[in-house]
């Protein structure tokens, strides 16, 4: 295994990311009420709550499969090349940017003043909105590292 990979600045910024990536699906679509606990993919009041759902699925498929292939000692960068990399890591974060901004909309929405008040939804949409916004940034900084320096 390369574990050389996870000491670059890309492979640190790849590894935060499937991490965030992670926590953001999770506590997307984990629900704890009381004593009962599920896995909620649709939601009332908040539809597009499945979107970001998808979105965040997506995009950390993306990164932990970038993740693996280079642990595993594949090249990305020489497999599908600099340019399509950047394509790629420019979709995922607009993709993010669509997400987090839904997120933030939503927090508005499930507050207390909000037009459908949930005290178990707000805060989950609190942790997703601030996992979206640092995934958001973390793509920023990976198109800026791979541009300048890979």
């Amino acid at each position: 295994m390369n574990f050389e990979f996870l000491r670059t600045l890309h492979g640190f910024i790849n590894f935060l990311q499937v991490n965030l990536g992670f926590a953001a699906l999770f506590a997307c679509s984990f629900i704890w009420r009381d004593t009962d606990t599920y896995f909620q993919f649709i939601y009332k009041y908040f539809g597009w709550q499945s979107l970001i759902l998808g979105i965040l699925f997506i995009t950390w498929i993306f990164a932990l499969l970038i993740f693996l292939s280079n642990l595993f000692q594949k090249d990305v960068v020489g497999t599908i090349g600099k340019m399509k990399l950047l394509i790629l890591y420019v979709i995922c974060l607009a993709l993010l940017i669509i997400s987090a901004s839904l997120e933030s909309w939503y927090i508005g929405r499930s507050g207390k003043n909000g037009i459908h008040p949930d005290p178990v939804y707000h805060p989950r949409f609190i942790a997703v909105t601030v996992f979206n916004w640092l995934l958001v940034v973390s793509y920023i900084v990976l198109i800026l590292v791979t541009f300048f320096f890979v």
